[in-house]
């Protein structure tokens, strides 16, 4: 009997099997505005401290590009990567060939890799349209339970002055207060880009 996919899941893969198509291994197959926003947010997430010999999790890695960022920047990490949409998995399994990249999401029971240090996650929220913070709240408690160190994530952020119709932007408050109920250690980061914040929560006081 095959699984059965949440229609946004089904919307998510043909946009990106699409865009895919369409654009080949470029930054706009994973639909950002530029190459440069896309590096900026690699920079921000691995600012929640990830270094040499950390284990990282990619959730929703697309080609695995911070893949790419982290060996350039972060060499020595240990990168493994879940996507929804196959076509992006045989791309990033070719590219990197001695990563674990799987087609898979984080609540799949059989998730074969870990343990990991850090999870880490972007652009993944924003064409979800069926309860969007339910959603969201749910992935960052899975990615929080699989993580020994911390979680590093981003949103667009209802704080943007303009908005793109039809794209969930969180309120960049209450995902705040929501991750402080699973940990005291959260940093709110929304110095980068007008549209977009990021959080980090750590298991423990960070050194």
């Amino acid at each position: 009997m095959s699984k059965k996919i949440h229609p946004d899941d089904k919307r998510t893969i043909s946009l990106y099997q699409t865009l895919l198509e369409e654009h080949g291994e470029t930054y706009r197959a994973l639909d950002w505005g530029s190459h440069e926003s896309q590096q900026k947010r690699f920079e921000v997430l691995a600012g929640i401290g990830v270094t040499k010999g950390d284990r990282i999790l990619d959730v929703g890695c697309g080609l695995a590009d911070f893949n790419a960022w982290l060996i350039k920047n972060r060499p020595g990490v240990e990168y493994a990567g879940i996507d929804l949409t196959p076509g992006m998995v045989e791309r990033a399994q070719t590219r990197f060939p001695n990563s674990k990249i799987l087609n898979k999401t984080i609540f799949d029971k059989d998730l074969p890799i870990g343990p990991f240090d850090y999870l880490f996650a972007s652009g993944i929220f924003f064409l979800r349209k069926e309860n969007p913070k339910e959603y969201m709240e749910s992935t960052i408690v899975q990615m929080f339970n699989y993580s020994n160190r911390g979680i590093a994530f981003n949103s667009l952020s209802a704080w943007a002055d303009d908005k793109t119709g039809g794209e969930f932007y969180a309120e960049p408050a209450d995902v705040m207060n929501f991750c402080k109920k699973l940990s005291p250690y959260v940093v709110l980061r929304h110095d980068y880009h007008p549209a977009d914040f990021t959080i980090y929560m750590y298991h423990s006081l960070p050194i």
